[in-house]
């Protein structure tokens, strides 16, 4: 399952939520088109540590794609094995928006990873810098990648796994799961077999390390850096790594830096289902809307003109997915009064409501992330499930998250069939001296809120801000100047409060 679409544009990542319809660019996208997923050496760290960057060559030119029209294009090359240059290099694409201010007025350079893992930053960059603020703009030169794996670097074009569920009536929820976990065998298998030269190389202690590279190659002495969702992951195992090397780091929507695979899944897996609860309780009309549909549905499916249908499990995904932020509110609301005029009205506004419904693509089945989702997580969290565990786990999350925990589920199958050895990141670590500023929102729908506090836990010297809400990385994109100047004269001046704080919702009140 890919991610859900809003109104925004920067990345969501982190749960795998995609309906089989009612996709236009895949329902479930925090900022438009980034895929999602989840996150999860130490060798190489054991103090804390490592190695000086030996910088790489970034020559800038305009950038050919039309889509990054005014932008500046390089390429970074960098090994593959940071232990064995021989096993050969990376090409990573990066793009630059030059600053706009005076040459007296530029601070340096702001590095941004938008998440995924699999989102890329190179795409993203216009909507990114449409979204920040005049100050930021005129002191940084915005600074974004692709890391070793995705997209124009190396990325994987690998198959998804898949899987179905009956339109009405009771689930076999054994076979599903079991349906699930062979599915995404097969795919990270022929995954694997298509990619033997890049898949165990992707990790993010590696990502990490091209990172202080590309530090090096802009020519700034320490890192200021933006990262959201997974992007917080590279950003605190880079501060672990390179405590010496940030200036700043801004961090929206992180994920739990202590994290193994039966935390990430069942605490993320949880959290749509919180995000549709603000929803609701904002929107009452819209719950009883919502029961009235989720019940006819789960009696008879609706069929479309075309002959497509949409069942209950269809609705359920639709709405934890639209509600990713509350710029989703309305449309899901929308939706969810379409289709019950097209279930309980009639005459024209019925048959209005059907061809609204038809325009959408409905598929037959649902996929589950694979690529670069499940084998830099993979990579980064070496623990493995039993069948067993995972059937367990899977049934836990769908009592816990009633809406969406079939879907939330499927990552406790992303390393299914994948053969490489983690690579994994530092944990329980207690870092005191970088400073960072934490932003987390209270009922995010791909990350934990407790994962901020647990982000701050790990790194002292960091505040956190709180904002109300269900939005997913809302720095920039949730229209709260509380939050946006807060992070401006962070990353401006690296002002922070003085104790932790918050700030209130912008839509609901």
């Amino acid at each position: 399952m890919t991610t859900p679409t809003t109104a925004s544009s920067i990345p969501a990542t982190h749960l795998p939520m995609n309906p089989r319809g009612f996709a236009s660019e895949g329902i479930g996208n925090m900022w438009r088109r980034a895929a999602m997923v989840c996150a999860a050496s130490v060798s190489a760290m054991v103090s804390g540590l490592a190695p000086a960057a030996s910088a790489a060559t970034l020559d800038w030119q305009p950038c050919r794609e039309k889509a990054l029209k005014g932008l500046q294009c390089a390429t970074a090359t960098v090994p593959k094995d940071y232990a064995d240059p021989s096993k050969g290099s990376f090409e990573l694409a990066v793009v630059r928006a030059k600053a706009t201010g005076t040459p007296g007025q530029r601070i340096g350079s702001l590095f941004f990873n938008p998440g995924g893992p699999g989102a890329s930053g190179v795409s993203l960059a216009p909507d990114v810098l449409a979204a920040l603020p005049k100050a930021v703009r005129q002191r940084f030169d915005f600074v974004t990648w692709d890391p070793r794996g995705v997209a124009r670097s190396s990325g994987l074009e690998c198959d998804n796994g898949q899987y179905t569920l009956p339109a009405t009536g009771p689930v076999d929820w054994t076979a599903v799961t079991e349906q699930m976990r062979a599915s995404e065998k097969a795919a990270n298998e022929a995954c694997a077999q298509t990619n033997p030269d890049v898949v165990p190389y992707i990790g993010t202690n590696n990502t990490v390390r091209d990172l202080d590279r590309l530090r090096a190659a802009v020519g700034d002495d320490k890192l200021t850096y933006w990262g959201t969702s997974y992007g917080t992951r590279i950003g605190a195992v880079y501060a672990h790594m390179f405590p010496k090397n940030v200036r700043a780091m801004l961090l929206s929507s992180p994920v739990d830096p202590n994290a193994d695979w039966t935390s990430f899944a069942t605490e993320a897996g949880v959290s749509p289902d919180n995000a549709v609860g603000f929803f609701f309780e904002a929107f009452p009309k819209s719950r009883k809307t919502y029961t009235r549909v989720v019940k006819g549905l789960s009696t008879a499916a609706l069929t479309l003109p075309s002959g497509a249908q949409v069942t209950h499990w269809d609705i359920q995904a639709i709405v934890a997915n639209s509600v990713i932020s509350q710029n989703g509110y309305s449309a899901a609301s929308d939706m969810l009064s379409t289709t019950d005029t097209a279930i309980n009205g009639k005459g024209k506004a019925r048959r209005r409501a059907l061809a609204t419904l038809d325009q959408q693509q409905w598929l037959p089945s649902y996929p589950i992330n694979g690529g670069a989702t499940a084998f830099v997580g993979c990579l980064d969290l070496p623990e493995r499930f039993t069948a067993e565990r995972q059937d367990a786990l899977a049934a836990r999350l769908r009592a816990q998250a009633p809406i969406f925990g079939f879907g939330t589920s499927q990552a406790l199958f992303y390393c299914e069939g994948v053969n490489v050895t983690p690579d994994p990141v530092a944990t329980d670590y207690l870092n005191t001296s970088t400073p960072m500023l934490i932003i987390g929102s209270t009922r995010d729908a791909l990350t934990n809120y407790e994962w901020a506090t647990d982000m701050a836990r790990t790194f002292r010297n960091s505040r956190v801000i709180t904002y109300v809400g269900t939005v997913h990385t809302p720095v920039f994109t949730s229209g709260s100047a509380c939050l946006d100047n807060a992070a401006t004269e962070y990353l401006v001046s690296r002002k922070r409060p003085r104790v932790d704080t918050s700030c209130r919702n912008t839509v609901v009140r």
